[in-house]
């Protein structure tokens, strides 16, 4: 019996939580052959088999994941499936198999689904809903009611979704994250301290030195300190064997080292504007990202402050010189540094 069968059978029989997740190894496996998985996948989701059209989406959905030139044909394949498809076990599949597309097509359908009363469909309703976020009151609605669910796992994903992985920002954002701060699972309430540390709002501060003190956070959650940037945090993040992230968040909350920063993005300016006068260029930071970006001719090329700077040993003018390098006009095109 061959991998994908043996997951079949898995699922057709299936007792226990168990049985899903040695399925799940075996078309894990199954996807090293991409070209044998993807053929099998379109054809086991119009089997009459649930078990089969199961297996057969989360093949579509891992094979979508790394190779772009197939997210189409897996699209509407799905999109065909869902029409008729009645099982919540596949629906659960359908809704990771959309995110995997990253196609915005998918959102009306996820949108659908994000009511299921199968808690393991609305974890991944949750797991795909970011697509469109920026843009769409819908998505925004959606996440913000399944960062309420009962279910622990999809609150956290939930919380994850709005918090970091969706940009926008609103008081109604704000109050679904501040929900959270107190949730009774670990995992969502350190995702919402980090959405709003993201968003900084300086009322998160205690919650986020907490974390800090207990000593058990993610990187993302160092990711979102950086963008809070309160020198009250210092003293906790000095607690801390210095690394990439910890290194990152004192730069941003230390206010020496943001000063320091800062003048030497101020000197850079000066230095790009002397040697190029007719550059277009701008220096930003974004709301939900830490740090400092340089752009130049219309938001094309991007350079990281910080990262310009560590190259150069802070010399603005040695900085504008690989600039000027890395445009067409004076080098090869080039990217972030």
């Amino acid at each position: 019996m061959d991998v994908i069968a043996e997951a079949v059978e898995l699922i057709r029989n299936a007792t226990c939580p168990g049985d899903y997740d040695q399925a799940w190894e075996l078309v894990g496996k199954a996807t090293e052959d991409r070209e044998t998985a993807a053929e099998r996948g379109f054809a086991l989701v119009r089997s009459p088999d649930p078990a089969e059209r199961k297996i057969g989406c989360d093949l579509l959905g891992n094979v979508a994941q790394v190779e772009e030139s197939v997210r189409e044909r897996v699209l509407l394949a799905v999109l065909e499936l869902i029409a008729t498809e009645t099982e919540p076990a596949v629906h659960a599949s359908i809704a990771r198999t959309l995110g995997c597309t990253g196609d915005e097509r998918a959102v009306p359908e996820l949108l659908r689904l994000a009511e299921h009363a199968d808690e393991d469909v609305r974890f991944y309703v949750a797991w795909s809903l970011p697509l469109g976020c920026e843009d769409d009151d819908a998505v925004i609605e959606a996440l913000i009611r399944l960062t309420a669910d009962p279910e622990d796992e999809v609150r956290d994903w939930a919380t994850f979704a709005l918090g970091t992985q969706c940009q926008a920002d609103g008081s109604a954002i704000r109050e679904a994250l501040w929900a959270r701060v107190g949730d009774q699972d670990t995992e969502a309430r350190e995702e919402a301290i980090a959405g709003l540390a993201r968003r900084r709002d300086r009322r998160v501060v205690p919650h986020a030195a907490r974390l800090l003190d207990d000593g058990g956070f993610s990187p993302n959650t160092l990711t979102a300190i950086a963008c809070l940037g309160d020198p009250a945090l210092v003293p906790y993040l000095e607690d801390f064997e210095e690394d990439e992230g910890i290194a990152a968040a004192l730069g941003e909350c230390d206010p020496a080292s943001r000063a320091a920063r800062d003048a030497f993005a101020a000197g850079l300016a000066e230095a790009l504007h002397a040697r190029m006068p007719e550059l277009d260029f701008g220096v930003y930071g974004e709301i939900c990202e830490p740090g400092l970006t340089l752009a130049a001719c219309g938001d094309k090329y991007h350079w990281s402050i910080e990262r310009l700077r560590d190259r150069v040993s802070g010399d603005p003018v040695r900085a504008a010189e690989l600039v000027a390098e890395g445009l067409p006009q004076t080098g090869s095109p080039g990217a972030a540094a």
